[in-house]
């Protein structure tokens, strides 16, 4: 099954024209086995699929696959759910910049400006600061809302600047377990974990975010 069409493939590849440095885009994938209470794996073949016809479009792009259960990259970053993609520059080990689901519709666009933002050469200024303890940044999305890309890349900004900032990016509908337990009703929807959970609504500017991560964090 082809994911890209020629008239789309024609409109990505000058956006992927002059990366900077390569990409490495890793897959986390799980099984069949649906644990009770928790989401079951989502879309992992489709996603694959996708990020591999996209890596066929520029030779700075490099798309691997590993088992959550037995990845120890996964293991030690706490990651659970499939398929998980994490963005990182090729030979690099971060682990916070991370989607959960498979990235189509509008979150297609996430996909792509992730990946430049992680082929830039200059990194996103830290607006966070000094941070005791990581905090995590799970944007909630959907394929159909055009303001969650912004959100997004906006909390993956501010994770490619600070290494204790994780951001995840979740497809609301393919997790809906966990979609529920933070009562999504409303898309994009950031939960700011720390030792005083925020929330930011909507795709809001960046300060805003910041703001969060400071009063989830106390810094």
């Amino acid at each position: 099954m082809a994911y890209l069409n020629e008239e789309v493939q024609n409109q990505i590849r000058p956006l992927l024209d002059g990366l900077a440095h390569e990409v490495e885009l890793k897959v986390l994938t799980g099984g069949d086995l649906v644990v009770p209470g928790r989401d079951a794996t989502g879309h992992q073949a489709e996603t694959l699929g996708l990020l591999r016809e996209l890596a066929e479009l520029s030779d700075k792009i490099t798309v691997t696959e590993a088992p959550i259960a037995s990845d120890a990259e996964a293991q030690a970053a706490g990651i659970d759910r499939a398929p998980t993609i994490l963005f990182r520059r090729k030979g690099e080990t971060r682990t916070n910049l991370r989607f959960a689901g498979l990235p189509s519709g509008y979150e297609f666009t996430t996909l792509l400006e992730a990946i430049r933002l992680v082929a830039a050469d200059e990194a996103p200024e830290d607006k966070v600061g000094q941070l005791d303890a990581p905090v995590t940044l799970q944007t909630f999305v959907t394929p159909t809302c055009p303001y969650c890309p912004q959100a997004v890349v906006t909390a993956f900004e501010l994770a490619l600047a600070n290494e204790r900032v994780v951001a995840e990016g979740i497809e609301a509908n393919e997790f809906p377990v966990l979609s529920q337990r933070y009562r999504i009703s409303s898309v994009p929807d950031t939960i700011v974990g720390g030792d005083a959970e925020r929330r930011v609504l909507g795709a809001q500017p960046k300060r805003q975010f910041v703001e969060a991560v400071q009063g989830a964090t106390g810094a």
